[in-house]
């Protein structure tokens, strides 16, 4: 099952494989991200930055506090997500009702501002013993 990570506060690229299972043309994506926790569910229509169709899809997620669905944003806690591409003809539609899944898989968010970067220092100490 596909998984990605998506860091808080950031665009982050993501590249699932699409293009086997879609069926229509031209075409528009809702990505559905279900928090395994809550049950919760957010959707967007990510921006496609594909260049190379025929081997897999890329798309800019991004993570922020006050999201535009229609521009590939989401907010979501840190945490393991389930999701769910859908094909569509609808460049605005964020309901999954009656679309045509395509794929599914996992997504982790992370958020790196919240862990501290701790630096270890070694302490080397002589100790010489006298008879």
């Amino acid at each position: 099952m596909p998984t990605f990570i998506i860091n808080k506060g950031q665009s982050n690229d993501i590249c699932p494989t699409l293009v086997e299972k879609t069926t229509l043309s031209p075409v528009f994506y809702l990505l559905e991200v279900t928090s395994e926790t809550t049950g919760n569910s957010v959707y967007c229509i990510p921006t496609e930055t594909s260049t190379e169709l025929q081997r897999y899809n890329e798309f800019i997620i991004t993570e922020t506090a006050n999201p535009v669905p229609l521009n590939g944003e989401v907010s979501l806690n840190e945490g393991r997500y389930m999701y769910k591409f859908y094909e569509q003809s609808s460049s605005t539609n964020l309901s999954p009702t009656g679309l045509n899944e395509v794929e599914n898989g996992i997504i982790i968010c992370v958020d790196n501002t919240n862990h501290l970067n701790t630096e270890y220092t070694s302490i080397t100490t002589n100790t010489e013993y006298q008879p």
